[in-house]
């Protein structure tokens, strides 16, 4: 079975630590563009676009979510990535914990932002079926309910935020979105996941996520040992794009307290 359908953009210089940004659903690689720019001076930045989205190759076959998480899995060990932070936003979240309980020697730190643990339920699976039978009769109205979804009330009016969003979501066609509706779908719970993770790991809610409520970020919290959890001001779904300055600085100040931790434990020994 052919996993090597990614399609991955790069910035930094491959001898610093890397990360990997992990796309939310139905958007691309492109929605972490402010935060590769960003860390890239520091870090061997990556965002792959998951198949069938973007430039990502959707397979000759049916597929469910753990395609998605063999691809991400294949590439890292491809292409000689031993351990690196996972940064993944909602279905990228899903994604992140997912890659954590089937690789975990491959990651160092966890960014887990505006995303939850538990697999869909029935009125979720039900819920996903509709939104594939809108897409398909009705693009435009997928696109513009996706967009009062995803982004908070102070959002809605931000013209150049809601271009690039419709320019990243049109990048990915019906076909394509389809199979992630499935994949959302039949993906792992993975709740049990969360006792497990030891790694150092940073939950990042958007103040007023409609999509993924502070409750469930404070579950998540609650059950990584260790974890650290900060609220992004002013956001919806999409805490990234719509307050990057605030979104990359708790993401640096958690990347310093990882070389901080590693400092003082080595004097420790």
């Amino acid at each position: 079975m052919d996993i090597n359908t990614l399609y991955v953009q790069t910035q930094g210089s491959f001898r610093n630590e890397a990360i990997i940004f992990l796309h939310a659903f139905p958007m691309t690689s492109d929605m972490w563009k402010e935060q590769m720019s960003f860390f890239s001076k520091t870090h061997y930045t990556l965002a792959p676009d998951l198949p069938g989205f973007g430039k990502g190759v959707l397979p000759f076959h049916a597929i469910t979510f753990e395609h998605y998480v063999d691809a991400v899995i294949s590439f890292l060990r491809e292409a000689g990535i031993k351990r690196s932070i996972w940064c993944g936003l909602s279905m990228g979240g899903y994604l992140a914990m997912r890659m954590y309980e089937r690789a975990p020697e491959l990651c160092s730190g966890l960014i887990l932002a505006n995303t939850k643990a538990a697999a869909d339920d029935n009125a979720a699976k039900e819920k996903r079926w509709s939104t594939i039978k809108m897409l398909h009769s009705h693009r435009e109205e997928f696109i513009a309910k996706q967009w009062h979804a995803m982004v908070s009330k102070s959002s809605l009016e931000k013209v150049k935020l809601k271009k690039c969003f419709q320019e990243i979501v049109s990048k990915s066609d019906e076909e394509g979105i389809s199979a992630g509706l499935v994949s959302l779908a039949t993906r792992m719970d993975n709740t049990e996941t969360l006792a497990h993770i030891t790694v150092p790991t940073l939950i990042l809610a958007g103040e007023h996520d409609k999509i993924i409520p502070l409750s469930e970020m404070q579950f998540l919290q609650e059950n990584i040992q260790g974890s650290r959890l900060e609220i992004i001001k002013g956001t919806g779904h999409l805490s990234n794009m719509e307050n990057p300055d605030d979104f990359n600085k708790v993401i640096a100040d958690f990347l310093a307290s990882l070389h901080t931790d590693h400092v003082n434990s080595s004097l420790l020994n």
